[in-house]
């Protein structure tokens, strides 16, 4: 349970309930250090969920990519490009965006 009041304009008051193992580790770091401690370990619990999250979103999107049809086959851009055709494939490209 989590009870809160604001403290100032950046600043929120809270009550967190710890098990008893946090609380003795807690009560060896001074007394100006602990709420520093706290937010840099919250914030950082935070950003490791925030960047799993957008890289489940990410995967999403990429599964959901639809295929786009090609004029050519990859072997066949390999080969083109190999023999200095590029401008084909340009100009097939916008062609087909058109």
């Amino acid at each position: 349970m989590i009870n809160t009041i604001e403290a100032g304009q950046s600043k929120i008051r809270t009550t967190l309930y710890l098990t008893q193992d946090n609380r003795k580790r807690l009560d060896r770091i001074p007394r100006g250090q602990k709420t520093d401690l706290m937010n840099r370990a919250i914030a950082k619990v935070l950003e490791e969920l925030e960047r799993e999250e957008n890289a489940n979103q990410f995967l999403n999107m990429i599964a959901n990519i639809k295929p786009v049809k090609a004029d050519y086959s990859s072997v066949e851009m390999v080969r083109m490009l190999r023999e200095g055709k590029e401008q084909e494939l340009l100009d097939s490209k916008k062609a087909h965006a058109k």
